[in-house]
C-alpha cells in the first residue's frame, strides 16, 4: 500500500488480531490511511472464504475484475497434525484461488508462499511420489489423490514439508491452466510465530523480497518457485540464497 498505491486487503481468521495489525501498519505508515482494511477469512473454512470473496464482490464489483494480486500467507508450522497441516497450508490457498480468481484481472498475478521444506521434503521423496511432485502436467486428480491417501496413512511423512511440496505443485497445475502470472517463493527462514525459538533470526520486512517480485517484478516464467532472493529456484533440492538460479525446463 505505502510503496505501490494499492488497496490491500488483509485476511485474518482473528478479526480483532487483524484490526490490530492495520492499526500497527498505520501508525507506522499514515499515507495508508484508507488504503488497508482486514478481511475476515479462515482458510480453513469453505464457508468462510466464500463469505470473504462474496464481501469483496459485493463491494467492489467483479466487471470488471477488482483485484490485481491474491497473496496466500497463511500457515501452519511444525506442531500439527498432517490433515490439520494439509487442510491449511495447501487446501487452504486452493479454497482462496477458487474463490477470488473470478476476481482477478486477467493481468493478475498469484503469490504462494511457500517453503524451502517442500524441495527438501521432496528431495529425500523416492518412485512415483518424487515424480508426481515434480510433474510439470500434474493434474488435480493426481495430485489430489496424492494428498487424500497421505491424510489417511501419513506414514511418517513430515506434514509441514509435504504440504509446502504439494502446494508448489498446486502452483504448476494453476499456472497451466489460467492466463495469469502464478507463482510459489519462499520467505526465507523468518522469525515468526511458527519458527520462533527455532533459530529464525530475519525479520519479517526481510521475507518480503521474493513476494514483492513475484507481485511485481519482472516475470519471464510462470508457475515457477522462487528463493528468499528471488531468483528461481529448482523444486526437487534446496538451493541457497546467492546461489546460480536454476535453469531447468
Amino acid at each position: 500500500a505505502a510503496d505501490h498505491g494499492f488497496y490491500v486487503l488483509m485476511g485474518a481468521r482473528d478479526p480483532q488480531r487483524g484490526e490490530a495489525a492495520v492499526k500497527s501498519i498505520l501508525e507506522e505508515s499514515p499515507d495508508c490511511e484508507g488504503r488497508i482494511e482486514c478481511l475476515p477469512l479462515d482458510v480453513a473454512s469453505d464457508k468462510s472464504v466464500k463469505a470473504a470473496a462474496d464481501f469483496v464482490q459485493k463491494k467492489f464489483g467483479a466487471d470488471p475484475p477488482p483485484l490485481y494480486g491474491i497473496v496466500n500467507n497463511a500457515g501452519v508450522g511444525f506442531d500439527h497434525s498432517m490433515l490439520e497441516t494439509v487442510n491449511i497450508n495447501t487446501l487452504g490457498a486452493k479454497r482462496v484461488c477458487e474463490s477470488f480468481m473470478p476476481l482477478l484481472d486477467k493481468e493478475g498475478r498469484i503469490v504462494n508462499t511457500a517453503s524451502a521444506s517442500g524441495p527438501n521434503y521432496v528431495s529425500r521423496c523416492g518412485g512415483a511420489e518424487r515424480q508426481l511432485l515434480t510433474k510439470p502436467d500434474v493434474t488435480w486428480e493426481e495430485l489430489g489423490g496424492l494428498i487424500e491417501k497421505v491424510n489417511r496413512e501419513p506414514g511418517g511423512r513430515q506434514p509441514y514439508g509435504f504440504s509446502k511440496a504439494c502446494l508448489i505443485s498446486y502452483t504448476m497445475l494453476l499456472a497451466r491452466e489460467n492466463f495469469q502470472k502464478i507463482n510459489a517463493m519462499t520467505p526465507g527462514y523468518i522469525l515468526t510465530d511458527i519458527t520462533r525459538g527455532m533459530g529464525a533470526t530475519k525479520s519479517p520486512e526481510e521475507g518480503t523480497k521474493a513476494a514483492i517480485h513475484c507481485l511485481m517484478g519482472k516475470l519471464e516464467g510462470n508457475g515457477w518457485y522462487y528463493g528468499s532472493d528471488a531468483v528461481r529456484s529448482p523444486i526437487d533440492r534446496y538451493r541457497g540464497p546467492g546461489e546460480p538460479p536454476y535453469e531447468g525446463d
